[in-house]
């Protein structure tokens, strides 16, 4: 298996390749903001991004992503495809089928007239957020005839290629949320629009003082996270998850911190916030590998709070960064000498091979 993390700003786009009887198949989970497709420099000049790119390759070799997986609606994790859908006429030619959980299908999934009664009031203030990029998705997906219209909830367990998927998140409740968002919208949680980093201080300072409260955003909440099995191999792709729907799954399935799950690879949630990544979540997944999918840009992610905590608990590990400019504004010399083998990292090209 190939894994490779995009350049998407500051969102998700994933391009796992794998061989399947001899053909090589093709699962994108997600395609991170608008640009990793295409967009203007200060010149007004077109900068094609590493979507564009993938795609034209998988075009080229006359394959095809068997399967797309957005995660949940927020712009740099749909942005990207929605361009690609409205600059490639084609697009939707070379794509097997998709997994998405919109609000026409979560509606249709529980008894609407149960969930109506339990919306939450949602303030109209006008505030913009990506309900609308989420139904433009939806209605795309539909007329092409490419949308696998099942719900994905937690604990769904199943086969599809030649890949064990087990789902993490959303949890039931997490879904009828959304669907309450869907209808009337809510403003950005405060933990998506802090932009001030905490870089200031040491890994051990944040530990000294490491607090957890936990994302309240709808739209994280809903978020698709799933583990992959390949070869008895497992990865862990969080998207940008509620730790507590993690960690209920996880157990779920059986799994403790005495027992954890053995994984290859963990895509952290929401670009290594601090509010998607709870110690008690971190202690149910064995890694040496731990992705962070950002540039920074936007909503100072990753937060070293939560990478000081990841230290605690695993300071034998490898946290690769898809954006390696970050590794130096973010970990001051005394991190290094206080955690020797916690190596924040980067790879060429960002691709794993397993």
């Amino acid at each position: 298996m190939r894994i490779k993390f995009l350049k998407a700003f500051n969102g998700d786009a994933i391009l796992i390749s794998f061989k399947e009887k001899g053909d090589t198949r093709n699962i994108l989970i997600d395609g991170g903001m608008p640009a990793t497709y295409v967009h203007k420099d200060k010149k007004g000049k077109l900068k094609y991004g590493e979507l564009k790119e993938t795609v034209d390759k998988i075009r080229e070799s006359n394959e095809k992503i068997d399967l797309l997986v957005l995660t949940h609606v927020d712009d740099d994790h749909i942005g990207g495809v929605l361009k690609w859908f409205e600059k490639d006429k084609e697009a939707h030619k070379i794509i097997g089928q998709v997994w998405f959980n919109s609000g026409r299908l979560i509606s249709e999934h529980y008894n609407e007239q149960e969930i109506a009664t339990n919306l939450l009031e949602i303030p109209d203030d006008g505030t913009l957020t990506s309900i609308g990029q989420g139904v433009k998705f939806e209605d795309y997906i539909e007329e092409k005839g490419i949308w696998n219209r099942r719900t994905f909830v937690s604990l769904d367990s199943f086969k599809y290629l030649s890949i064990n998927f087990k789902i993490l998140s959303p949890s039931p409740d997490k879904l009828q949320l959304l669907l309450g968002k869907w209808e009337k919208e809510k403003p950005e949680s405060l933990y998506t629009s802090v932009d001030k980093n905490d870089y200031e201080l040491t890994l051990k300072e944040h530990i000294a003082k490491d607090k957890f409260k936990e994302d309240p955003a709808i739209h994280n909440g809903s978020s698709i996270a799933l583990i992959m099995t390949l070869n008895k191999k497992n990865f862990v792709f969080l998207a940008d998850a509620h730790p507590t729907v993690v960690v209920n799954s996880l157990k779920a399935f059986g799994y403790s911190k005495d027992k954890p799950l053995k994984a290859a690879l963990v895509k952290i949630s929401h670009h290594g916030s601090k509010a998607n990544n709870s110690i008690e979540m971190l202690e149910l997944i064995k890694t040496n590998k731990y992705i962070i999918s950002t540039n920074g840009n936007k909503h100072a992610h990753p937060n070293k709070q939560f990478l000081a905590r990841l230290a605690s608990i695993n300071e034998n590990c490898e946290v690769y960064f898809n954006y390696p400019e970050q590794i130096e504004q973010i970990f001051k010399p005394k991190d290094y000498s206080d955690f020797p083998n916690f190596k924040p990292i980067s790879k060429e090209g960002n691709e794993f091979n397993f």
